[in-house]
Protein backbone atom coordinates (compact mmCIF):
# COMPACT_ATOMS: atom_id res chain seq x y z
CA UNK A 1 0.00 0.00 0.00
CA UNK A 2 1.14 3.25 -0.98
CA UNK A 3 1.46 6.07 1.45
CA UNK A 4 0.76 9.87 1.63
CA UNK A 5 4.73 10.31 1.00
CA UNK A 6 5.05 8.26 -1.93
CA UNK A 7 1.96 10.17 -3.53
CA UNK A 8 4.01 13.81 -2.68
CA UNK A 9 6.74 12.51 -4.36
CA UNK A 10 5.51 11.02 -7.46
CA UNK A 11 2.95 14.01 -8.29
CA UNK A 12 2.21 17.10 -6.39
CA UNK A 13 0.09 19.87 -7.49
CA UNK A 14 0.45 23.46 -6.33
CA UNK A 15 -2.49 24.61 -3.79
CA UNK A 16 -5.62 26.15 -5.51
CA UNK A 17 -8.54 27.69 -3.36
CA UNK A 18 -11.10 24.73 -4.84
CA UNK A 19 -8.97 22.39 -3.78
CA UNK A 20 -9.47 22.96 -0.10
CA UNK A 21 -13.38 22.96 0.16
CA UNK A 22 -15.12 21.66 -3.08
CA UNK A 23 -17.90 21.69 -1.79
CA UNK A 24 -17.72 25.23 -0.97
CA UNK A 25 -15.90 26.31 -4.49
CA UNK A 26 -19.41 24.63 -6.16
CA UNK A 27 -21.52 26.97 -4.18
CA UNK A 28 -19.00 30.42 -4.91
CA UNK A 29 -19.82 28.49 -8.85
CA UNK A 30 -23.63 28.34 -8.74
CA UNK A 31 -24.09 32.04 -7.28
CA UNK A 32 -21.83 33.15 -9.98
CA UNK A 33 -24.18 31.76 -12.84
CA UNK A 34 -27.28 32.46 -11.22
CA UNK A 35 -25.75 36.36 -11.17
CA UNK A 36 -25.02 36.16 -14.92
CA UNK A 37 -27.97 34.66 -15.70
CA UNK A 38 -30.06 36.47 -13.55
CA UNK A 39 -32.48 34.04 -12.44
CA UNK A 40 -31.94 30.53 -10.12
CA UNK A 41 -30.95 27.35 -11.69
CA UNK A 42 -32.00 24.15 -11.88
CA UNK A 43 -30.45 21.43 -10.82
CA UNK A 44 -29.85 20.39 -14.49
CA UNK A 45 -28.64 23.62 -15.70
CA UNK A 46 -26.66 23.76 -13.36
CA UNK A 47 -25.15 20.72 -13.72
CA UNK A 48 -25.12 21.35 -17.49
CA UNK A 49 -23.13 24.31 -16.76
CA UNK A 50 -21.09 23.68 -14.29
CA UNK A 51 -17.63 21.89 -16.33
CA UNK A 52 -17.55 24.98 -18.75
CA UNK A 53 -17.96 27.45 -15.66
CA UNK A 54 -15.67 26.21 -13.04
CA UNK A 55 -12.68 25.74 -15.57
CA UNK A 56 -13.27 29.83 -17.41
CA UNK A 57 -13.90 30.33 -13.34
CA UNK A 58 -10.53 28.78 -12.05
CA UNK A 59 -8.44 30.91 -14.71
CA UNK A 60 -8.81 33.75 -12.31
CA UNK A 61 -9.13 31.23 -9.33
CA UNK A 62 -5.80 32.00 -6.42
CA UNK A 63 -2.96 29.18 -7.14
CA UNK A 64 -0.56 29.06 -4.21
CA UNK A 65 2.96 29.84 -5.38
CA UNK A 66 5.89 28.06 -3.91
CA UNK A 67 6.46 24.30 -6.25
CA UNK A 68 6.84 21.37 -4.10
CA UNK A 69 10.45 20.24 -4.66
CA UNK A 70 10.51 16.44 -4.21
CA UNK A 71 14.12 16.55 -2.96
CA UNK A 72 12.90 17.76 0.10
CA UNK A 73 11.01 14.14 0.91
CA UNK A 74 13.32 11.98 -0.22
CA UNK A 75 15.19 10.26 2.59
CA UNK A 76 13.18 11.41 5.22
CA UNK A 77 11.82 9.85 8.32
CA UNK A 78 8.54 8.95 7.41
CA UNK A 79 6.05 8.28 9.81
CA UNK A 80 1.89 6.73 9.72
CA UNK A 81 0.44 7.90 12.80
CA UNK A 82 -2.61 7.15 11.50
CA UNK A 83 -3.59 5.67 15.30
CA UNK A 84 -2.98 8.91 16.78
CA UNK A 85 -5.03 10.46 14.09
CA UNK A 86 -7.83 8.88 15.05
CA UNK A 87 -7.54 8.89 18.61
CA UNK A 88 -7.61 12.83 18.48
CA UNK A 89 -10.50 12.57 16.16
CA UNK A 90 -12.74 10.93 18.91
CA UNK A 91 -11.72 13.68 21.18
CA UNK A 92 -14.41 16.20 22.45
CA UNK A 93 -15.08 19.37 21.08
CA UNK A 94 -12.97 22.17 22.65
CA UNK A 95 -10.01 20.40 23.47
CA UNK A 96 -7.28 22.51 23.58
CA UNK A 97 -4.49 21.53 21.95
CA UNK A 98 -2.16 23.79 22.98
CA UNK A 99 -2.77 23.03 26.78
CA UNK A 100 -2.68 19.13 25.66
CA UNK A 101 0.51 18.45 24.07
CA UNK A 102 3.60 17.57 26.14
CA UNK A 103 7.10 17.68 24.93
CA UNK A 104 7.79 17.84 21.28
CA UNK A 105 11.20 18.30 21.06
CA UNK A 106 11.90 17.47 17.56
CA UNK A 107 13.48 13.54 17.21
CA UNK A 108 15.08 14.74 13.78
CA UNK A 109 16.51 17.86 12.21
CA UNK A 110 13.75 16.82 9.31
CA UNK A 111 10.64 14.29 9.06
CA UNK A 112 7.37 13.84 7.82
CA UNK A 113 4.40 13.29 9.50
CA UNK A 114 1.18 11.86 7.74
CA UNK A 115 -2.61 10.16 8.36
CA UNK A 116 -4.45 8.11 5.75
CA UNK A 117 -7.67 7.33 6.49
CA UNK A 118 -8.74 9.18 9.31
CA UNK A 119 -12.44 10.94 9.86
CA UNK A 120 -11.25 14.67 9.84
CA UNK A 121 -13.18 17.98 9.05
CA UNK A 122 -12.78 18.43 5.65
CA UNK A 123 -13.50 14.57 4.06
CA UNK A 124 -9.88 14.22 2.97
CA UNK A 125 -8.41 11.04 1.96
CA UNK A 126 -4.84 11.80 3.69
CA UNK A 127 -2.81 14.83 4.88
CA UNK A 128 0.45 15.30 6.65
CA UNK A 129 3.12 17.80 7.71
CA UNK A 130 6.92 18.27 6.66
CA UNK A 131 8.46 19.40 9.92
CA UNK A 132 12.13 20.72 9.68
CA UNK A 133 13.42 22.21 13.21
CA UNK A 134 15.53 24.87 13.65
CA UNK A 135 17.38 26.22 16.75
CA UNK A 136 17.52 29.19 18.14
CA UNK A 137 16.99 31.45 14.96
CA UNK A 138 18.67 34.77 14.86
CA UNK A 139 15.40 35.95 13.07
CA UNK A 140 13.01 35.20 15.69
CA UNK A 141 11.88 38.18 17.90
CA UNK A 142 12.26 38.17 21.88
CA UNK A 143 9.08 39.64 23.20
CA UNK A 144 8.45 42.89 25.53
CA UNK A 145 8.31 40.39 28.90
CA UNK A 146 9.47 37.51 27.38
CA UNK A 147 12.02 35.12 29.45
CA UNK A 148 14.39 34.37 26.25
CA UNK A 149 13.10 33.15 22.84
CA UNK A 150 12.42 29.90 21.55
CA UNK A 151 15.33 26.82 22.05
CA UNK A 152 14.07 25.34 18.94
CA UNK A 153 11.24 26.24 15.84
CA UNK A 154 9.11 23.97 14.00
CA UNK A 155 8.15 24.76 10.33
CA UNK A 156 5.28 22.51 9.34
CA UNK A 157 4.12 22.49 5.82
CA UNK A 158 1.13 20.83 5.13
CA UNK A 159 0.32 18.86 2.33
CA UNK A 160 -3.67 17.98 1.74
CA UNK A 161 -4.88 14.58 -0.37
CA UNK A 162 -8.88 15.22 -1.22
CA UNK A 163 -8.94 12.21 -3.92
CA UNK A 164 -6.49 9.25 -3.69
CA UNK A 165 -3.44 9.99 -6.54
CA UNK A 166 -3.89 14.01 -6.06
CA UNK A 167 -2.16 15.39 -3.59
CA UNK A 168 -1.55 19.18 -3.39
CA UNK A 169 1.12 21.38 -1.33
CA UNK A 170 2.43 23.08 0.83
CA UNK A 171 -0.75 24.67 1.87
CA UNK A 172 0.18 26.04 4.64
CA UNK A 173 3.49 27.12 6.56
CA UNK A 174 2.67 27.03 10.27
CA UNK A 175 5.63 27.85 12.93
CA UNK A 176 5.59 26.09 16.72
CA UNK A 177 8.28 27.54 19.32
CA UNK A 178 9.71 25.16 22.32
CA UNK A 179 11.23 25.89 25.59
CA UNK A 180 14.40 24.21 26.43
CA UNK A 181 12.15 20.89 27.96
CA UNK A 182 10.61 20.97 24.30
CA UNK A 183 7.60 21.87 25.65
CA UNK A 184 5.78 25.10 24.57
CA UNK A 185 7.16 28.66 24.69
CA UNK A 186 5.31 30.56 26.05
CA UNK A 187 5.17 34.30 25.86
CA UNK A 188 5.11 36.84 29.23
CA UNK A 189 1.19 36.60 29.06
CA UNK A 190 0.85 33.03 29.15
CA UNK A 191 -0.20 32.17 25.44
CA UNK A 192 2.08 30.09 23.33
CA UNK A 193 4.35 30.86 20.61
CA UNK A 194 2.51 29.57 17.09
CA UNK A 195 1.79 31.47 14.08
CA UNK A 196 1.47 30.36 10.83
CA UNK A 197 -1.07 31.29 7.57
CA UNK A 198 -1.79 29.47 3.53
CA UNK A 199 1.09 29.74 1.66
CA UNK A 200 1.43 32.54 -0.91
CA UNK A 201 -1.26 33.05 -3.76
CA UNK A 202 -1.00 34.10 -7.13
CA UNK A 203 -3.84 36.82 -5.70
CA UNK A 204 -4.48 37.71 -2.31
CA UNK A 205 -7.64 36.22 -0.81
CA UNK A 206 -10.13 37.50 1.03
CA UNK A 207 -8.47 38.12 5.13
CA UNK A 208 -11.57 36.30 6.23
CA UNK A 209 -10.99 33.32 4.07
CA UNK A 210 -7.59 33.34 5.30
CA UNK A 211 -8.28 32.97 8.49
CA UNK A 212 -11.31 30.63 8.08
CA UNK A 213 -8.33 28.14 6.06
CA UNK A 214 -6.15 28.67 8.70
CA UNK A 215 -7.98 27.52 11.27
CA UNK A 216 -8.81 24.52 9.27
CA UNK A 217 -5.86 23.92 8.57
CA UNK A 218 -4.79 24.45 12.11
CA UNK A 219 -7.18 21.43 13.61
CA UNK A 220 -5.21 18.94 10.88
CA UNK A 221 -1.73 20.10 13.16
CA UNK A 222 -3.07 19.22 16.65
CA UNK A 223 -2.95 15.13 15.64
CA UNK A 224 1.18 16.16 14.02
CA UNK A 225 1.77 17.44 16.99
CA UNK A 226 0.12 14.99 19.22
CA UNK A 227 2.32 12.68 17.67
CA UNK A 228 5.66 13.98 17.99
CA UNK A 229 4.79 14.31 21.69
CA UNK A 230 3.79 10.03 21.58
CA UNK A 231 7.36 9.43 19.98
CA UNK A 232 8.61 10.50 23.25
CA UNK A 233 6.67 7.97 25.01
CA UNK A 234 7.69 4.84 26.37
CA UNK A 235 3.88 3.56 26.16
CA UNK A 236 3.92 3.66 22.35
CA UNK A 237 5.13 1.07 19.85
CA UNK A 238 7.37 2.50 16.75
CA UNK A 239 7.00 -0.33 14.27
CA UNK A 240 8.66 -0.43 11.05
CA UNK A 241 6.56 -0.86 8.08
CA UNK A 242 8.49 -2.24 4.75
CA UNK A 243 6.01 -2.54 1.70
CA UNK A 244 5.77 -5.83 -0.17
CA UNK A 245 8.46 -6.67 -2.64
CA UNK A 246 5.97 -6.98 -5.11
CA UNK A 247 3.81 -4.12 -4.80
CA UNK A 248 7.17 -2.27 -4.62
CA UNK A 249 8.25 -3.47 -8.03
CA UNK A 250 4.80 -2.85 -9.76
CA UNK A 251 5.12 0.84 -8.24
CA UNK A 252 8.56 1.65 -9.77
CA UNK A 253 7.45 0.31 -13.06
CA UNK A 254 4.54 2.63 -13.26
CA UNK A 255 5.80 5.60 -11.46
CA UNK A 256 9.80 5.12 -11.59
CA UNK A 257 10.27 4.95 -7.96
CA UNK A 258 9.67 2.71 -4.85
CA UNK A 259 7.80 2.65 -2.13
CA UNK A 260 9.15 4.36 0.78
CA UNK A 261 9.61 2.32 4.09
CA UNK A 262 8.01 4.52 7.25
CA UNK A 263 7.34 3.66 11.24
CA UNK A 264 4.15 3.29 12.40
CA UNK A 265 3.18 4.93 15.45
CA UNK A 266 1.06 2.17 17.36
CA UNK A 267 -0.62 3.94 20.50
CA UNK A 268 -2.46 1.13 21.83
CA UNK A 269 -0.23 0.62 24.84
CA UNK A 270 -1.39 3.59 26.33
CA UNK A 271 -4.96 3.40 25.45
CA UNK A 272 -6.00 2.22 28.51
CA UNK A 273 -4.12 4.87 30.46
CA UNK A 274 -5.69 7.17 28.06
CA UNK A 275 -9.27 6.14 28.86
CA UNK A 276 -8.98 5.34 32.42
CA UNK A 277 -7.63 8.97 33.44
CA UNK A 278 -8.79 10.95 30.18
CA UNK A 279 -13.23 10.81 31.16
CA UNK A 280 -13.40 12.83 28.43
CA UNK A 281 -12.23 16.17 30.04
CA UNK A 282 -9.47 18.39 29.36
CA UNK A 283 -7.72 18.51 32.72
CA UNK A 284 -7.90 14.50 33.14
CA UNK A 285 -6.70 14.14 29.13
CA UNK A 286 -3.10 16.05 30.85
CA UNK A 287 -3.22 13.88 33.64
CA UNK A 288 -3.24 10.38 31.50
CA UNK A 289 -0.68 11.94 29.03
CA UNK A 290 1.60 12.92 31.98
CA UNK A 291 1.35 9.11 33.21
CA UNK A 292 1.91 8.08 29.69
CA UNK A 293 5.23 10.36 28.99
CA UNK A 294 8.25 11.11 30.24
CA UNK A 295 10.21 14.01 30.81
CA UNK A 296 13.70 16.26 29.73
CA UNK A 297 16.34 17.24 31.90
CA UNK A 298 18.39 19.20 30.96
CA UNK A 299 22.11 19.09 32.50
CA UNK A 300 24.90 22.44 32.21
CA UNK A 301 28.56 22.89 32.94
CA UNK A 302 27.36 24.15 36.50
CA UNK A 303 25.31 20.96 37.29
CA UNK A 304 26.60 18.33 35.06
CA UNK A 305 24.81 15.03 35.34
CA UNK A 306 26.34 12.60 37.47
CA UNK A 307 29.40 15.36 37.69
CA UNK A 308 30.16 15.00 33.94
CA UNK A 309 27.44 14.75 31.34
CA UNK A 310 25.95 17.92 30.13
CA UNK A 311 22.87 18.17 27.45
CA UNK A 312 19.26 17.50 27.26
CA UNK A 313 17.96 13.86 28.52
CA UNK A 314 15.14 11.75 28.54
CA UNK A 315 14.18 10.76 31.75
CA UNK A 316 11.82 7.75 32.50
CA UNK A 317 8.88 8.66 34.66
CA UNK A 318 9.79 5.99 37.08
CA UNK A 319 13.16 6.28 38.29
CA UNK A 320 14.31 2.30 39.49
CA UNK A 321 16.74 1.37 42.05
CA UNK A 322 18.62 3.30 44.42
CA UNK A 323 19.43 6.96 44.44
CA UNK A 324 22.36 6.15 46.46
CA UNK A 325 24.00 4.02 43.49
CA UNK A 326 22.79 5.84 40.57
CA UNK A 327 19.51 6.42 38.50
CA UNK A 328 18.26 4.94 35.40
CA UNK A 329 18.33 7.25 32.03
CA UNK A 330 17.12 6.57 28.81
CA UNK A 331 19.44 7.06 25.93
CA UNK A 332 18.31 9.70 24.75
CA UNK A 333 19.93 12.99 23.92
CA UNK A 334 18.89 16.09 21.82
CA UNK A 335 21.69 18.09 21.30
CA UNK A 336 24.21 16.55 18.47
CA UNK A 337 27.58 16.17 19.88
CA UNK A 338 30.03 18.38 18.62
CA UNK A 339 32.70 15.43 18.44
CA UNK A 340 32.36 11.99 17.62
CA UNK A 341 34.62 8.69 19.27
CA UNK A 342 38.21 9.47 19.04
CA UNK A 343 41.27 9.25 16.29
CA UNK A 344 41.57 5.27 14.96
CA UNK A 345 43.21 3.06 16.77
CA UNK A 346 45.32 0.85 14.64
CA UNK A 347 44.17 -2.57 15.18
CA UNK A 348 47.23 -5.18 15.81
CA UNK A 349 47.23 -7.79 12.42
CA UNK A 350 50.02 -9.90 14.36
CA UNK A 351 48.28 -11.27 17.78
CA UNK A 352 50.22 -14.42 19.80
CA UNK A 353 49.33 -17.85 18.31
CA UNK A 354 47.80 -16.18 15.34
CA UNK A 355 47.82 -19.23 13.14
CA UNK A 356 45.61 -21.04 15.86
CA UNK A 357 42.06 -20.77 16.50
CA UNK A 358 40.57 -19.48 19.85
CA UNK A 359 39.13 -22.19 21.92
CA UNK A 360 35.10 -23.03 20.80
CA UNK A 361 33.86 -21.79 24.18
CA UNK A 362 35.10 -18.19 23.25
CA UNK A 363 34.44 -15.72 20.74
CA UNK A 364 36.11 -16.60 17.86
CA UNK A 365 37.35 -13.01 17.36
CA UNK A 366 39.03 -12.31 20.39
CA UNK A 367 42.25 -14.69 19.97
CA UNK A 368 44.17 -16.50 17.59
CA UNK A 369 43.16 -16.91 13.80
CA UNK A 370 40.01 -15.15 14.25
CA UNK A 371 41.54 -12.02 15.86
CA UNK A 372 44.26 -11.68 13.41
CA UNK A 373 41.51 -12.18 10.55
CA UNK A 374 39.20 -9.65 12.47
CA UNK A 375 42.21 -7.41 12.93
CA UNK A 376 43.05 -7.51 9.01
CA UNK A 377 39.83 -7.01 8.25
CA UNK A 378 39.31 -3.96 10.22
CA UNK A 379 42.67 -2.24 8.89
CA UNK A 380 41.60 -2.71 5.64
CA UNK A 381 38.19 -1.35 6.15
CA UNK A 382 39.85 2.09 8.09
CA UNK A 383 42.22 2.19 4.51
CA UNK A 384 39.19 1.95 2.36
CA UNK A 385 37.14 4.65 4.23
CA UNK A 386 40.31 6.72 4.75
CA UNK A 387 41.20 6.74 0.57
CA UNK A 388 37.33 7.64 0.20
CA UNK A 389 37.90 10.95 2.07
CA UNK A 390 36.28 10.50 5.45
CA UNK A 391 37.95 9.98 8.98
CA UNK A 392 37.90 6.63 10.39
CA UNK A 393 37.12 6.65 14.52
CA UNK A 394 37.06 4.57 17.48
CA UNK A 395 34.57 4.50 20.20
CA UNK A 396 34.98 7.26 22.64
CA UNK A 397 34.64 6.79 26.52
CA UNK A 398 30.34 7.09 26.70
CA UNK A 399 30.09 5.45 23.17
CA UNK A 400 28.83 1.57 21.98
CA UNK A 401 32.10 -0.60 21.38
CA UNK A 402 31.55 -0.52 17.81
CA UNK A 403 34.82 -1.75 15.98
CA UNK A 404 35.08 1.69 13.59
CA UNK A 405 32.89 4.21 12.86
CA UNK A 406 33.09 7.84 10.44
CA UNK A 407 30.89 10.59 9.83
CA UNK A 408 30.30 11.93 6.09
CA UNK A 409 28.48 15.04 4.84
CA UNK A 410 25.23 13.14 5.27
CA UNK A 411 25.48 10.51 7.90
CA UNK A 412 27.24 8.75 10.29
CA UNK A 413 28.01 4.86 9.66
CA UNK A 414 29.25 2.71 12.30
CA UNK A 415 30.92 -0.82 11.92
CA UNK A 416 31.03 -4.40 13.20
CA UNK A 417 33.75 -6.33 11.99
CA UNK A 418 33.93 -9.92 12.38
CA UNK A 419 35.63 -12.78 10.74
CA UNK A 420 34.54 -15.61 9.14
CA UNK A 421 34.84 -19.78 8.96
CA UNK A 422 33.00 -22.45 7.19
CA UNK A 423 31.90 -23.25 10.83
CA UNK A 424 31.24 -19.94 12.57
CA UNK A 425 29.29 -17.87 10.08
CA UNK A 426 26.12 -18.41 11.16
CA UNK A 427 26.96 -17.44 14.38
CA UNK A 428 29.35 -14.23 13.50
CA UNK A 429 26.58 -12.84 11.21
CA UNK A 430 24.07 -13.36 13.83
CA UNK A 431 25.87 -11.50 16.52
CA UNK A 432 27.06 -8.80 13.98
CA UNK A 433 23.23 -8.08 13.17
CA UNK A 434 22.14 -7.63 16.76
CA UNK A 435 25.18 -5.58 17.54
CA UNK A 436 25.06 -3.15 14.84
CA UNK A 437 21.23 -2.63 15.35
CA UNK A 438 22.15 -1.97 18.85
CA UNK A 439 25.12 0.31 18.04
CA UNK A 440 22.22 2.05 15.55
CA UNK A 441 19.83 2.66 18.23
CA UNK A 442 22.16 3.98 20.96
CA UNK A 443 24.17 6.16 18.59
CA UNK A 444 20.59 7.67 17.06
CA UNK A 445 19.58 8.31 20.71
CA UNK A 446 22.24 9.98 21.24
CA UNK A 447 21.84 12.31 18.44
CA UNK A 448 23.53 11.31 15.34
CA UNK A 449 20.88 10.97 12.38
CA UNK A 450 20.71 9.21 10.39
CA UNK A 451 23.17 6.39 11.51
CA UNK A 452 23.83 3.66 9.03
CA UNK A 453 25.15 0.40 10.23
CA UNK A 454 27.45 -1.57 8.35
CA UNK A 455 28.40 -5.02 9.20
CA UNK A 456 32.11 -5.95 7.43
CA UNK A 457 33.67 -9.69 7.31
CA UNK A 458 36.69 -10.79 5.83
CA UNK A 459 35.25 -13.04 2.76
CA UNK A 460 31.99 -13.00 1.25
CA UNK A 461 29.58 -15.13 2.84
CA UNK A 462 28.97 -18.75 1.97
CA UNK A 463 25.12 -18.26 2.43
CA UNK A 464 24.20 -15.54 0.47
CA UNK A 465 20.89 -15.28 2.17
CA UNK A 466 22.67 -12.94 4.58
CA UNK A 467 22.18 -10.39 1.68
CA UNK A 468 18.65 -10.61 1.87
CA UNK A 469 18.41 -10.13 5.73
CA UNK A 470 21.36 -7.57 5.74
CA UNK A 471 18.72 -5.51 2.98
CA UNK A 472 15.78 -5.75 4.58
CA UNK A 473 17.17 -4.66 8.03
CA UNK A 474 18.89 -1.39 6.56
CA UNK A 475 22.28 -2.96 7.03
CA UNK A 476 25.17 -2.47 4.55
CA UNK A 477 26.87 -5.71 4.33
CA UNK A 478 30.37 -5.41 2.64
CA UNK A 479 33.84 -7.09 2.53
CA UNK A 480 37.08 -5.75 1.25
CA UNK A 481 36.71 -6.33 -2.32
CA UNK A 482 33.53 -4.96 -2.88
CA UNK A 483 33.52 -2.31 0.62
CA UNK A 484 34.40 0.77 -1.54
CA UNK A 485 31.79 0.15 -3.85
CA UNK A 486 28.73 -0.59 -1.47
CA UNK A 487 29.52 2.40 0.93
CA UNK A 488 29.78 4.66 -2.23
CA UNK A 489 26.31 3.65 -3.36
CA UNK A 490 25.14 4.13 0.59
CA UNK A 491 26.01 7.56 0.43
CA UNK A 492 24.55 8.14 -3.25
CA UNK A 493 21.21 6.55 -1.91
CA UNK A 494 21.22 9.04 0.94
CA UNK A 495 21.24 11.86 -0.79
CA UNK A 496 19.25 11.61 -4.22
CA UNK A 497 16.97 9.99 -2.30
CA UNK A 498 16.57 6.69 -3.98
CA UNK A 499 15.67 2.99 -2.42
CA UNK A 500 18.12 2.81 0.76
CA UNK A 501 17.41 -0.74 1.12
CA UNK A 502 18.32 -2.13 -2.52
CA UNK A 503 22.66 -1.30 -2.31
CA UNK A 504 22.92 -4.92 -0.79
CA UNK A 505 21.40 -6.89 -3.46
CA UNK A 506 21.96 -4.42 -6.07
CA UNK A 507 26.06 -4.53 -6.01
CA UNK A 508 26.10 -9.10 -5.13
CA UNK A 509 29.27 -9.78 -6.64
Amino acid sequence: MSRLADRILTECQPFRASLLDPGEWRTITRKHLEERAGRPLSHKEFARQLVAASSLFREGEPVGIPKFDPAALRGVPVFAADDVGRYVMALPKGTDFTDVVASMAPPFDKFFVEFQGVPNGLELHAWGALITAHERLEWVEQFEGDLGKPRWVLKLETFLEREKGKPFGPVAEHYAGLAEDGTWFRHAAGNVWWTGRPVTMTKEPPPEAVQDWGDRIAQLLFPVLLAISFLHSKNIKIRAEAPSEKLSRKYEKKHGRRLVRYHVLDIVPMRRILEQYGSNSRSGLRRALHICRSHFKTFTADAPLLGRHTGVYWWDSQVRGSRSVGVVIKDYRVRQPSVFGKAYIEANENPPEAAKDAIPSKDPDSAGRGLAAHNRTQNRIAAIVQGLGWVPRSPGPDEPEFDIAWKTEDMLFVCEVKSLSPTNEERQLRMAVGQVIRYRQKLAAAGYEPVMAVIAVERPPEDMSWNELCERENIVLVWPDVAEKRLLAAVKTMKTGEDLYRFNVDLRT
